[in-house]
């Protein structure tokens, strides 16, 4: 009976010792995925950044709402605004208005083709990102009659948008225009503005192909550019 015991004594022992070896393994594990979590963990800046997609100068970016790409570049050191108006008998067209708006840096024209992947969207928000970061948004000299930009975008077929930016020459190296979609939450947005943007797509679509092509694009910067209304 004594041996008996004996054994039981050193097998209670072994289970033990066995039991706090797994249950040490247990809580190493969780200490080093807790270390790993915390140093993966997103910070408010990551939270609230958009989805951004790039792409290289003439190339389709291609979000979850949206597709883009950048069609045309012109760069000038002023802008001429046409109101126009067209003759319903003779269809001739003659120019109501004519405005001129300069400035001391340049103004980059674009012109990007978009499409929906799914329900219309509105992609009126744009900015010249350059190389460093630094962010303009879209000259509000121009009225967006000029530039359609309001235009809605939708599934089936491509549409051109035209946003007008005024920066220094310097910025354009590297630079890229980027597009946004709207936050979809509608309601909420009224009520707490800009808090529900978190992981919006937007699309970084490269200004030019490289420094040469930039050079280029400055080397040719024009007198003057002519924007009509409407078109």
């Amino acid at each position: 009976m004594a041996e008996h015991l004996e054994g039981s004594g050193r097998s209670t022992r072994g289970r033990r010792f066995w039991r706090s070896m797994r249950n040490g393994a247990i809580a190493l594990a969780i200490g080093a995925a807790a270390v790993y979590a915390h140093t993966f963990t997103m910070d408010k800046g990551d939270l609230d950044a958009p989805l951004t997609t790039q792409a290289a100068a003439g190339a389709v970016a291609e979000t979850g709402r949206f597709s883009a790409r950048l069609e045309k570049v012109v760069v000038a050191r002023s802008l001429r605004l046409l109101t126009t108006e067209t003759s319903p008998d003779t269809r001739s067209t003659t120019i109501r208005k004519s405005t001129s708006v300069g400035t001391k840096d340049v103004f980059v024209v674009t012109t990007i083709s978009a499409t929906s992947r799914g329900d219309p969207t509105w992609l009126n928000q744009a900015w010249l990102r350059t190389a460093d970061g630094v962010e303009y948004a879209a000259t509000d000299r121009v009225d967006p009659t000029f530039t359609l930009a309001q235009r809605p975008v939708q599934n089936g077929w491509w549409v051109n948008l035209v946003f007008v930016f005024e920066v220094p020459p310097k910025a354009l190296r590297g630079a890229s225009v980027v597009v946004s979609a709207p936050s979809s939450n509608a309601i909420y947005d009224q009520i707490y503005p800009n808090r529900y943007n978190q992981l919006l797509p937007e699309a970084a679509l490269a200004l030019t192909a490289d420094d040469a092509a930039t050079r280029r694009l400055l080397d040719n910067v024009k007198p003057s550019w002519q924007m009509t209304e409407g078109q």
